[in-house]
This record gives structure tokens, sequence and C-alpha cells, in this order.
């Protein structure tokens, strides 16, 4: 049997990504007779070199010469098992041809990485072969290209989701639809720790799974500390939904605290970025994921009045899921914004109700949203049925934006 010292790629996330200059691989095989026969035949070479001992002799070769393309064929196993490996297509060679190769013969072909392209996913080799005695055989390059491979099939739907802010409210809401849908849910809390603890006692009393953590998201190393309890005890995260939010009390923009909008964003946009980050390198790693901000119509057209630190966060974190979207898409990751019009939570309570009659009437639905309605939404994000939208923001408000 022919023998064969390689190493396959991964399947699992882009491989491009794991390929880097200098990067080296190699195969070996040992020549027999049966390999020869097998060429000539499928090549119609019958060259009497490669085959009759006699005229090799009367050639000055004390045997048959191995064909020089079959030596060189062994650059296409390592082409397309080694490096890079699976899904590899050859597009070009120059190759040279130093020494013959014999029957009984080891040859060693040798990969190295001369150059990348990112943009046109092209990869040149320099290629050596060479028999057991390290005589070179064979010398040149080849170009290779390795394609996108888009998962054979996709995603069903998100397994293991992480919820940040999932206490009360909207995240509360989605916890609890996700969980009634199979999934176990992992939600964080800041200071919310009863209304945390109670939500995951529902949620098992109902025959789900869930858990519930303090995290400071302003804080890496406690997302990260985090995260990797959620992995431990749940398993790989599947979805991420960013659903935290700090007050956000009307003020106009020169009366307001100059911290607010630096709050609004270490927590919205910087929480935001801190959980891709921890989340982010085991989705690209298994080719798949579903990331959703929650943000707010507030940031698209007209944004209200004395509400400046809230929209602008919003309005950023909206921006992140685009270029976070446009960056993943390829490597099976999907990221969209779910943005609810004024809804029945504990924000609106103290608001009056002449304010929130005008926002019904505003509504082409004649209604205000509900934390229900909102986390269908990312239900409906998360499952099977989006699988081919990403970088969306979805509104969920009556119609009173249509974007």
């Amino acid at each position: 049997m022919p023998s064969d010292s390689l190493t396959q790629s991964s399947l699992h996330g882009d491989p491009f990504d794991r390929i880097v200059v200098h990067q080296t691989a190699e195969v070996t095989h040992t020549l027999t007779t049966a390999d020869v026969d097998a060429f000539a035949n499928l090549t119609g070479d019958h060259n009497p070199l490669h085959l009759n001992a006699a005229f090799a002799a009367r050639a000055s070769f004390n045997r048959p010469v191995v064909h020089g393309m079959l030596s060189a064929s062994f650059i296409s196993r390592l082409i397309g098992m080694a490096l890079p490996g699976n899904g590899a297509l050859w597009l070009s060679q120059s190759i040279n041809f130093h020494t013959p190769a014999y029957v009984g013969d080891t040859v060693t072909v040798r990969g190295s990485v001369r150059h990348l392209s990112p943009a046109t996913r092209v990869i040149v080799l320099d290629l050596s072969i060479s028999n057991q005695h390290d005589e070179q055989l064979i010398s040149g390059e080849a170009s290779v290209m390795l394609p996108l491979i888009q998962p054979s099939e996709p995603v069903a739907s998100a397994r293991v989701t992480f919820i940040t802010g999932g206490s009360r409210g909207i995240g509360a809401s989605i916890a609890r639809r996700l969980a009634a849908e199979g999934k176990p849910i992992a939600i964080t809390y800041h200071t919310g720790e009863e209304h945390a603890s109670a939500l995951v006692q529902a949620i098992s009393d109902e025959g789900g799974q869930a858990l519930a953590l303090r995290a400071d998201l302003r804080d890496s190393a406690t997302v990260a500390r985090v995260i990797d309890e959620v992995r431990e005890r749940l398993g790989p995260i599947d979805a991420l939904v960013h659903s935290a939010a700090p007050p956000n009390p009307a003020a106009s923009f020169l009366d307001s605290d100059p911290g607010a909008l630096r709050e609004q964003l270490e927590i919205q946009l910087y929480g935001a970025e801190q959980c891709c980050r921890a989340v982010l390198p085991g989705m690209v790693a298994r080719g798949a994921g579903s990331i959703i901000f929650i943000g707010s119509i507030a940031a698209e057209g007209q944004p209200p009045p004395l509400q400046t630190d809230y929209v602008v966060a919003k309005a950023a974190l909206a921006a992140l899921a685009r270029c976070l979207a446009g960056e993943f898409g390829a490597k099976g990751i999907r990221v969209n914004v779910v943005a609810p019009g004024m809804t029945r939570t504990e924000r609106i309570h103290a608001m009056p109700e002449k304010a929130k009659l005008l926002a019904r009437m505003q509504s082409p639905l004649r209604r205000l949203a509900e934390v229900d309605d909102v986390a269908g939404a990312v239900a409906f994000l998360l499952g099977p049925d989006a699988r081919h939208i990403t970088g969306v923001t979805l509104p969920v408000c009556g119609g009173v934006w249509m974007g």
C-alpha cells in the first residue's frame, strides 16, 4: 500500500485563515511496479524506457525509469490533502526534472508557502521532490486556490444562547422564548440578581435549562470569565443576544450628565464588542453562529428629543453589526439587529400616559410593542428560516419606521 505522511486540514472554520507564509508540509510514497503499470495504462504512455529493462539498459540506465509525471503527480496529493488541504484547486505549475526516480524509491514531496493573497484566496507554493538518498528529483512552484466552501447543511437554529441584560424586560422575554424552544440559555445581569434567579427558576420549572451570571460588560476579563463558565456548564455558545442597556432618562444635551454618553457607549457598544471578541473565535472555528444586537428605531430617521446619549449608542451598535456581518459572513456567522419601537417595559412606566397614547396613535398598528413581539423577532433571526439574512436591522415598531 502507498505510504503517506500528512496532516489534513480541519473541516471547521475557514482553512485559508490557518495558512501562513513559510508554512510547510510533506507527503511520501514508495514507488512500485504496479504504480508504473497503472500510470502507463491510464495515460497511454507505454514508452519502453519506463517498462522494459533491456531497453532502459541500452539507454544508459541500469533499470526502467519511473515516468517523471508519475513522481510529480504526488504534488496533487500534497496540495489536496496537506497544504493547503481539503477543497484546494491546483491552478498552475512550473517544474524542473533533475534526477530520475526508479521503482523502489521512496519519494518525498515538500511544499512551502511563499505567498498568500487573501483577496483572491491564491497560495503560491515552492516545491521540492527528493528520494530516500536526499537527491533532488524535481523542483518548482505551484499556484493553488482555496475556494470558500459553504456548509453542506445550513445550521438549523442556534443552540446555546448567551443573552446579556437578560434578567428582565426584553432580555428576559427572549430568554423565556428561546428556552421554550429547547435552547440552553445563559443570561447576564448587573444589579437584578433577584429577577435573574426567578427567571432561571421559572425556565427550570418548565423543563428548560438556564443559568444566570453577574457580569460587568465594561470589563473584558469579567466577560471572558463568564463566557468560559457558560462553555463549561452548557457547551459552546452558538448565539449571542446583546440586550443590556443602562437607564436613559430624558435630558437635553446641555443639561445631561457628561458621563451619560460614556456609560451608554461602554455598556451598549463596548459591551457588545467585548462579548463578540469572546464568542466569535469559537463560532469561526465551528463555521457557524448568530449574533443579534437589540437596537432601537430611535437610531433610524429623525431621532426623538432628549435622548442623545441613547440614540448615539444604538446607532453605533447598528454600525458595529453591519461591519461584523460583512467581515464574518463568509465564515458562516450572521449578525443582525432587532430594533424595537416603544415597548411596554419598566423603562416607560414613568412616562406620561399622554405620551404613550400619542406613540400608539402614531403607529399604523395602533399599539405599543410587547416584549414578546421583540422576542419573536429574535427567535426568527436565530432560526432556520433566517439562514440567508445578515446585516439587517429588523424594526419591531408597528410600522412607525418603515425603512
